[in-house]
C-alpha cells in the first residue's frame, strides 16, 4: 500500500503525450539527424497512442494539416528517418491500398495483423546500428551587402588624373578629303549652272510698281 504522505510529483503532464527515451535523443542517429527529420519525427509521435505502433502513417493529407506543405522535403525527411533506423516502414501502400504505414523503432509493435513484416522481420532498436554522418546542413543565404551613401552611383561622373608622359609622342594627322588620284568617269562630269535672271529695283522711275525687269549674265 503506498504511503499517504507520498508526495505527488510537480511536474507530471496532464494528458496524452509522446514518450522518446534518452537513449534514443543521445543516440548518433538522432543527432546528426537534421532538422527537418527530426521535427517530422515529432510529428509521427503524435500519432502513436500506445498500442498501434506500427500503423503511423506520413499521408499528405495529415502532413498539409500539420503544416508540412512542401511534398519534396516531407519525402527527403521521410528517407533520413529510414536511414537512420529511426522508424521502420511496415506496410506499402498505393492505390486502393492506403497510405505507406510506419512503426517507432524504440517501441514494441503489438499487433502484426495485416502489416508486411513479421515480428520475427522487425528490428527493434534499429536506430543504435546507425553508423551514419551526420546530415549536412543547409548554408544560410548571403546576406546581401548594405550600400553606403557614398557608394551610390553620383549624378556627377567621376573624373580620373591623367598619367603625364615622360617622353614626346608623334601623331600622324590624317587629312579630312583624300587626294584624287584616278581618271574621271561617266559619274564625275561638270555640268555648268544655267543663267539666272535676277530682278533689279530702278529708282525714280514710274510705273506700276517701280520695277523693271533686267536680264544680267553672270
Amino acid at each position: 500500500m503506498a504511503r499517504k504522505n507520498k508526495q505527488a510529483r510537480l511536474e507530471t503532464i496532464s494528458g496524452g503525450y509522446g514518450a522518446i527515451p534518452w537513449t534514443v535523443l543521445d543516440s548518433v542517429s538522432f543527432k546528426g539527424a537534421s532538422d527537418k527529420a527530426k521535427a517530422l519525427l515529432f510529428a509521427l509521435m503524435r500519432q502513436h497512442s500506445g498500442n498501434n505502433n506500427g500503423r503511423l502513417h506520413l499521408a499528405k493529407k495529415w502532413l498539409y494539416n500539420q503544416g508540412w506543405t512542401c511534398d519534396e522535403n516531407n519525402r527527403k525527411a521521410r528517407n533520413e528517418l529510414i536511414e537512420r533506423g529511426l522508424i521502420v516502414q511496415t506496410k506499402w501502400g498505393g492505390l486502393n491500398m492506403g497510405a505507406d504505414l510506419f512503426a517507432l523503432t524504440w517501441h514494441e509493435i503489438s499487433n502484426y495483423v495485416s502489416l508486411d513484416i513479421s515480428a520475427k522481420s522487425y528490428s527493434r532498436g534499429a536506430y543504435t546500428l546507425c553508423n551514419l554522418i551526420p546530415t549536412p546542413r543547409r548554408k544560410p543565404p548571403m546576406a546581401k551587402k548594405k550600400m553606403l551613401p557614398n557608394d551610390r552611383a553620383s549624378a556627377s561622373p567621376t573624373t580620373e588624373p591623367v598619367k603625364q608622359s615622360t617622353g614626346t609622342t608623334t601623331e600622324l594627322v590624317k587629312p579630312l578629303l583624300s587626294t584624287f588620284t584616278g581618271t574621271t568617269t561617266e559619274n564625275n562630269v561638270f555640268i555648268p549652272l544655267h543663267t539666272v535672271n535676277s530682278v533689279k529695283r530702278i529708282v525714280g522711275v514710274k510705273g506700276k510698281s517701280g520695277i523693271s525687269k533686267q536680264s544680267l549674265q553672270t
